[in-house]
């Protein structure tokens, strides 16, 4: 069987445990971000060995040396120290190219010094030119592989073996990987001065509230942004002004959007919109078309929430105190919904947990759901304390565990029901937003709390012991914070206030702040900001209905390299001057390595 077709991630991969095995831990990190998320669940990871690119590269410096000893009829030739891959003159660091005094004042003169020994040592894969160990080339009798032999073995380093491959011997003691789920032992590096944003904000304009921003899955170029009473879709470009698709423009009277979501692969937007108290969905393509609509919901809806790997739909509707859930798969489309499972209960936020599980928060109780052909309920976890209001809940799906974290808003407590952990008064004042971060292992896990006490924080917890740690506490400068998020790949995380943007390096052991933005028209008003929850997530006014009060929202595109942050009436697009250790210096989109973030903002 011939071997597979070499492709980036195979180079990229080597270079990933070239960096790790050379102790240069940040810059492997960097690699990872930039590049893929875990390289070692790569199919071929577990075929490579011990320094598999040192070995890879002398086998081909050998195979250049063959090659160039050959003429174009297959006769041996001559080969002069110009044909060497890196050219003739032996490298060594601190020394200037061609100067045999600088040289020698650099190395010595002490033949059995190990600076003199590196030094007799093959160049460039080579014995230099004139040592006496080099075979007389003009010898053209031999064979090929005798040449071969007869010149690099005797000047080969004894770290190698006859094959060209770097061997395990002492002389190279093998380093601990640096790596470990993402995270780099290596030095840190000292934080930049955060970045002002401010002054390279572009308008967009929709001209209405705004309480919703997704971006489309997969696609940094797409975003949408909607409000009671409109829903467009802008296409972003770095050589044009934005285009923007108005969806839905709504007038004044009974019908409202209230909530809209892309399904898992940006395929599909769904849009849900509100007439008497009945909830009406159309799906619209990647143009902003509309291409279905299904059947009509007897209830409010308050959430619609996307499997991550199908084309199933949990529609979240509500009638004062019972809510309704709903599944829909877009795969199969029936003329009517199947029978939903009814909790008599607000539903405050719903999230999926893997394939097969669904969770759910409500009012003094959260709900377990198995989700396959239909949602069925399964468990319900009554609170600790009695007539607590479950806001926000986050789940993720580990190798070991399926785990929902819930956070109060009134309270300030966070409550881990499928583990029983109770964080109580996790803050001094309300949580407005909470948020895993997407890097985790199969007993541990770290998520982010937001408050309207001006902080964010970061928290450790390990599945198995059921200890909690707050490991990072981030100041908003004595704003609330209204609500905030993780990068996809877990190395940043942002948080809005009622005027300003601050994104952290989490990473770093004082979690630097990298970036700041501040709004140049004025801010609200305080007590319309002390109402504000995330605009995604959470219930919406006292009675669970949506509200025209004021929202924050805040999506990180899929690369986690552009953010989109919106309130009230303007869409602004933000351009992220990265710090040193930024894992983007790569980024395909941005010029410069700059980085392209669309932000909303206020406009009175």
């Amino acid at each position: 069987m011939a071997q597979p077709d070499l492709t980036s991630h195979h180079v990229n991969y080597l270079i990933w445990r070239y960096l790790q095995e050379s102790g240069h831990g940040d810059a492997a990190v960097s690699l990872q971000r930039a590049w893929f998320p875990n390289p070692q669940t790569l199919p071929f990871a577990p075929y490579i060995k011990t320094h598999a690119l040192v070995s890879l590269v002398q086998k081909g410096l050998q195979y250049h040396e063959m090659e160039s000893s050959l003429d174009k009829e297959g006769n041996h030739k001559s080969i002069s120290p110009s044909d060497y891959f890196f050219g003739p003159e032996p490298f060594e660091i601190g020394t200037k190219p061609g100067s045999a005094e600088s040289r020698d004042e650099a190395v010595g003169t002490d033949p059995d010094s190990p600076d003199q020994v590196a030094r007799d040592r093959p160049v460039n894969g080579h014995a230099e030119p004139g040592k006496d160990s080099r075979k007389d080339e003009t010898d053209s009798d031999e064979s090929m592989e005798d040449k071969a032999q007869t010149e690099s073995q005797p000047n080969t380093p004894d770290h190698m073996d006859e094959d060209g491959d770097v061997s395990m011997a002492e002389e190279i003691p093998e380093l601990p990987p640096t790596l470990e789920n993402g995270e780099s032992s290596s030095v840190q590096i000292a934080p930049a001065k955060p970045i002002d944003l401010t002054p390279d904000t572009a308008l967009l304009n929709p001209d209405q509230h705004v309480t919703h921003v997704v971006w489309r899955p997969r696609d940094p170029t797409v975003v949408v942004g909607a409000g009671d009473l409109f829903c467009s879709l802008w296409k972003l470009s770095m050589s044009s002004e934005p285009v923007e698709k108005k969806i839905l423009d709504l007038k004044k009277g009974d019908t409202h959007v209230s909530t809209v979501a892309w399904d898992a692969i940006g395929e599909k937007l769904a849009v849900a919109t509100c007439t008497d108290d009945r909830g009406t969905i159309t799906m619209y393509n990647v143009n902003g078309d509309a291409v279905d609509l299904l059947p009509e919901v007897p209830r409010l809806i308050t959430g619609l929430h996307w499997a991550a790997g199908s084309s199933q739909l949990i529609v979240v509707a509500s009638n004062h105190n019972v809510s309704e859930l709903a599944l829909w798969d877009d795969s199969r489309r029936p003329d009517v919904f199947p029978p939903p499972q009814m909790i008599e209960n607000q539903i405050y936020d719903l999230a999926w947990c893997g394939r097969n599980l669904a969770f759910a928060s409500g009012e003094g109780a959260v709900y377990q759901c198995e989700v396959d052909s239909s949602i069925r309920l399964v468990k319900t976890f009554p609170s600790p304390k009695d007539n607590v209001t479950w806001d926000f809940i986050r789940c993720v799906q580990t190798e070991s565990h399926a785990v929902a974290i819930v956070a109060s808003g009134v309270s300030g407590s966070i409550w881990i029901p499928t583990h029983d952990i109770l964080i109580p008064n996790a803050h001094k004042d309300k949580i407005t937003s909470i948020d895993i971060s997407p890097q985790f292992d199969p007993h541990r896990i770290e998520f982010a709390s937001f408050s309207a006490d001006g902080r964010a924080k970061v928290w450790h917890v390990h599945l198995d012991t059921k200890d909690y740690t707050n490991i990072h506490q981030l100041s908003l400068d004595s704003n609330p914070a209204i609500t905030g998020s993780f990068s996809p790949d877990g190395y940043a995380l942002g948080a809005a206030s009622k005027d300003k943007l601050f994104i952290w390096n989490i990473e770093h052991p004082d979690g630097n702040l990298t970036s700041t933005w501040t709004a140049t028209s004025p801010v609200v008003k305080k007590e319309e900001a002390d109402r504000m929850t995330n605009g995604q997530n959470g219930h919406h006014g006292q009675n669970g209905y949506s509200t025209p009060e004021p929202h924050r929202a805040l999506s990180w595109d899929a690369d986690g390299k552009r953010l989109a942050y919106g309130f009230n009436k303007q869409v602004r697009s933000l351009i992220w001057f990265p710090c040193v250790n930024s894992p983007h210096a790569d980024d395909p989109i941005s010029q410069d390595g700059n980085y392209q973030f669309a932000t909303m903002t206020e406009r009175v």
